[in-house]
């Protein structure tokens, strides 16, 4: 008989999620806490609001959420947070590359300076923390219960739009880089897929939805089949599965989160 509890648990397990302090980031770090995580190191470059999320979710579970703050943005970045992670732990279950900006503009005004920040926070940096990390993601990995890496994608990767072309084209390559990286680090036993979202209730999208009235909110839900935004339960959820017994034997996927968004695109 299947035990659904054990079949979703996290129970013991060591998570990291970039970006982790508001949205998308926030709800995978309370999912897994609320499934047992035993920690869950969240980052962000805002200090404040970073501690506040760690305090929150701390405090709603058994289990600890850890702040460390930082600019993923950097390669200087990236191995700072790899150097912490390696002086508190001896292992990680879990790496979530979710810290990502969402920069838009039409093609006339499209600057060097933007594309290189696109390309580097969105593409660049979760390849190289996920190198930084990978002695410690395949230290405790083994077949019947592997370490995860999640790269966050976005509907845009499989879109044609003329004002996101950076952020399009850095989700696009984060979808190819997921099954090549699945395939490279099989062999030490860590799964590595992508869920790439729709339209959710974040910080990035706030301009769309925080006038539920608006017309433009009206029209934006009549685009989506499922008829509403995604939420704290719809990320969680997905990303639990992944990262637990139910989700072992995915691997090099990307998984369309988007309400049958791109049903219509």
């Amino acid at each position: 008989m299947i035990n659904i509890e054990d079949l979703y648990s996290m129970r013991g397990k060591i998570c990291v999620v970039t970006g982790g302090s508001t949205g998308l980031g926030s709800y995978m770090a309370e999912g897994f806490l609320a499934a047992g995580a035993a920690r869950v190191y969240i980052t962000a470059r805002s200090e404040e609001t970073l501690q506040a999320k760690a305090a929150e979710l701390t405090a709603m579970s058994d289990g600890e959420c850890v702040a460390i703050t930082g600019d993923l943005a950097t390669l200087d970045g990236v191995a700072a947070l790899s150097a912490t992670l390696h002086d508190k732990e001896s292992h990680i279950d879990v790496l979530v590359n979710n810290a990502g900006i969402g920069t838009g503009g039409y093609f006339e005004h499209m600057t060097v300076e933007d594309w290189d920040k696109t390309m580097d926070l969105n593409l660049r940096s979760p390849l190289f923390l996920t190198q930084a990390l990978f002695d410690l993601l395949k230290e405790n990995a083994t077949h019947e219960d592997p370490a995860r890496v999640i790269f966050i994608s976005s509907v845009a990767a499989s879109e044609v739009f003329k004002h996101v072309m950076a952020y399009s084209t850095s989700k696009k390559g984060l979808e190819h880089l997921t099954p090549q990286l699945a395939l490279a680090l099989c062999d030490d036993n860590i799964l590595v897929n992508a869920i790439a979202p729709g339209r959710f209730y974040s910080e990035m999208t706030r301009g769309a939805w925080q006038d539920p009235e608006s017309e433009s909110f009206k029209r934006s839900l009549e685009q989506i089949p499922a008829h509403r935004y995604g939420g704290l339960e719809d990320m969680a959820g997905v990303a639990v599965m992944l990262c637990s017994r139910a989700g072992s034997y995915f691997t090099g996927e990307v998984l369309n989160l988007d309400g049958g968004h791109r049903l219509r695109h």
